[in-house]
């Protein structure tokens, strides 16, 4: 780890969203890691710096500007006096309408190049949905009171709302809507539409162009209908044709009342703050962001659900990355450190080893699963990556006997002596590990960690190890850009 006291983690967490880029510091304290505990957990976050709030940098409505975005990126975690080489861990998210960028992995990849070797790249509504969530106070709310809370984070291009019910994340729930959606002029003239936007326009009678100025009764019914698809959506199922119209990913929700609401992102703090603004121009920011939040908020007066107020806003995803990206391996773990970090290696996820195989019938399911896979998710021959298998079954020494010798031939004989990288959903990385020392190849060096639930398609970063102890840092991410759309 980079850090000096072997008890803490420095995280750090950048969000480039659709309105505005933010920098977060962390000091993460960590409790067993030293020989003998039986697990490591995160017991203390600690912000130890906040950012300033920067509009995100775009060179046209197409592209972000990755050099502007890196300089500002570089600036604050100079101010933060925290150097690359002191980042243990943390996560640099892209977020929004910024993820539909044409040039959004790059810029990701430049961040994480420059920024060290565990501050990786994320992207997704529903990680953000989830990081937001636990950033807004949501999460631990649930937790402390046992009860169903869902938070709502209205950003500049989406809304991403995550219902905790105890310590579970139950669902996440997100909408093509936001405050950044429409964009205008000091005047009010219509200067952008983005798709989601257009979408919705369709889909009434309402009449507004690039070009136009809006009379207020247009903005306010378009407003509506946004606020109306967040609330249908709180609500849960049935959604109405509009909002299904707007929702990402499946609208398929669980019957389950929702108690407590928090909301969050730039539209939640101007919801917060409605009484302030009241006043201001509904163009001050450029968007449509305080139109949103008015509609809003008469929408959810008189609602059934109890609105809560967030511990952060429009921070709320960013200190999330920050502080709730990273979690532990078991550890009982088998590990060559000369192998770590490593970061961004593709998951591969093998097949439940459930039946009484012998070695070669085992060894051919991996192969086939290996070669599969591999191919879905391209990844390059001889590439690195991690072999996810779920499920050992029955854990006992001898089926660990055969699947060892089965990933030896695997990795010597098929992957030509590539690094053996294997994680198991239950606690036996190390067991497995010593029937691989009497098995492997002695060319083979080997990464076996356990504990941590991952899919295939995800991405995964692993860091040394935390004090005296086996386990290791471990950030499990999608790089699941969106599909290039007219934004």
């Amino acid at each position: 780890m980079a850090g000096t006291d072997p008890s803490t983690l420095t995280s750090v967490g950048i969000d480039i969203g659709t309105t505005t880029t933010q920098v977060v510091v962390s000091e993460l304290t960590v409790k067993g890691s030293t020989i003998g505990d039986l697990g490591v957990e995160i017991v203390d976050t600690r912000i130890i710096y906040q950012g300033k709030i920067y509009e995100t940098p775009l060179l046209d409505q197409q592209t972000l500007d990755v050099e502007r975005i890196s300089e500002l990126v570089t600036l604050e975690l100079s101010r933060a006096a925290c150097p690359p080489d002191s980042i243990d861990s943390g996560a640099v998210i892209v977020t929004g309408e910024s993820s539909y960028k044409e040039n959004a992995e790059t810029l990701v990849a430049r961040i994480a190049d420059d920024t060290g070797d565990f501050v990786v790249a994320v992207a997704g509504p529903e990680l953000e949905a989830i990081l937001a969530g636990k950033g807004a106070g949501a999460a631990a709310r649930a937790a402390a009171t046992g009860r169903p809370v869902l938070n709502v984070d209205i950003g500049g291009g989406t809304t991403n709302m995550c219902l905790f019910s105890g310590e579970d994340v139950v669902e996440t729930r997100c909408l093509d809507v936001g405050g950044r959606l429409l964009r205008f002029d000091e005047t009010g003239i219509v200067t952008h539409i983005s798709e989601p936007a257009a979408r919705l326009l369709d889909h009434t009678d309402i009449t507004i162009s690039v070009g136009s100025q809006p009379m207020d009764d247009q903005l306010s019914d378009l407003a509506a209908v946004m606020a109306d698809a967040i609330v249908d959506t709180i609500g849960g199922c049935p959604l109405s044709p509009v909002t299904e119209s707007v929702t990402i990913g499946s609208s398929d929700y669980v019957d389950s009342s929702v108690d407590e609401v928090m909301f969050s992102g730039g539209v939640g703090r101007l919801l917060a703050g409605f009484s302030e603004r009241s006043d201001n121009s509904p163009f001050e920011f450029g968007d449509f962001g305080i139109v949103l939040a008015t509609a809003l908020r008469e929408r959810i007066e008189g609602r059934p659900f109890r609105v809560r107020s967030s511990d952060e806003d429009i921070r709320a995803t960013v200190i999330g990355a920050g502080t709730h990206a990273t979690s532990f391996s078991g550890t009982t773990t088998d590990i060559d450190e000369s192998l770590l970090p490593v970061k961004n290696l593709p998951v591969i996820e093998g097949p439940s080893i459930d039946a009484e195989q012998n070695v070669n019938a085992v060894t051919n399911q991996l192969v086939t699963c290996i070669d599969r896979e591999t191919q879905i998710y391209d990844v390059a021959d001889g590439m690195p990556f991690v072999l996810y298998l779920p499920k050992v079954s029955p854990l006992s020494y001898e089926r660990l006997t055969t699947l060892a010798e089965a990933l030896a031939q695997v990795y010597s004989q098929v992957l030509d002596n590539q690094a053996c990288i294997v994680l198991t959903r239950q606690n036996c990385a190390k067991a497995l590990g010593q029937r691989l020392e009497t098995t492997c190849h002695p060319s083979i060096s080997r990464v076996l960690i356990d504990e941590v639930v991952v899919s295939g398609g995800d991405y995964l970063d692993i860091g040394e190890p935390v004090g005296a102890g086996d386990a290791v840092p471990v950030v499990v991410k999608s790089l699941a850009f969106g599909e290039n759309s007219s934004v």
